[in-house]
């Protein structure tokens, strides 16, 4: 049976996720385990939604007229994010650089939902069709069981590497086959685009 939920509900869910994970952390006092494993928790989340995000920037480049345009600040916020997250999982989190870094991947995290919600989604819930959003959305729920099913392998992981591993798990599963829902095949490099755009 196919997704019935919206396609932008889908992603503000996420949104919400990732934010409150986050925060979850933030709030746990210094040396508490439960922030090691919090985070985790949270590096998962965002690469589950930099992976739906992926697919979606996919399809809004070919299928929305100068849609990459709009999406562009939003998509580099996610970018360097995945990057704090890297560096907050080799930093310990009694030293004197966690925090900073922490709330550093919190402020990229809000403004990449501020522009998301606010420029992004409305134009892709007006431009794109009814059966469109509704594939995005099948596809959209399949990352999310994958990344549900990853997230149980990473509470067993001792090494802090998470979010590069997670996102080699979750890339792979995508990488090589076309979602049937727009061209080209699914997933973007959205790393390769921030270069681009950052013009490096």
């Amino acid at each position: 049976m196919r997704e019935t939920a919206d396609t932008i509900t889908i992603l503000t869910e996420q949104h919400r996720e990732l934010q409150g994970e986050l925060e979850q952390v933030q709030s746990l006092p210094t040396g508490d385990p439960r922030r090691r494993s919090g985070l985790k928790g949270a590096a998962v989340a965002l690469v589950c939604h930099s992976t739906a995000v992926r697919l979606l920037y996919g399809i809004t480049r070919w299928r929305v007229p100068g849609g990459d345009r709009p999406a562009r600040p939003g998509v580099m916020d996610l970018v360097r994010a995945e990057e704090t997250m890297k560096d907050l999982e080799f930093t310990d989190d009694d030293s004197g650089e966690f925090d900073p870094l922490l709330r550093r991947l919190i402020i990229r995290v809000r403004r990449h939902i501020d522009q998301a919600e606010t420029i992004v989604y409305p134009r892709l819930h007006q431009e794109l069709p009814p059966d469109l959003r509704e594939d995005l959305a099948y596809e959209l729920r399949r990352i999310e069981a994958d990344a549900t099913a990853v997230r149980e392998m990473v509470e067993r992981w001792a090494r802090r590497d998470v979010i590069d591993r997670v996102r080699v798990i979750l890339a792979e599963r995508y990488a090589d086959r076309r979602a049937g829902i727009g061209e080209p095949a699914g997933l973007v490099d959205i790393s390769a685009d921030e270069r681009e755009w950052s013009g490096i």
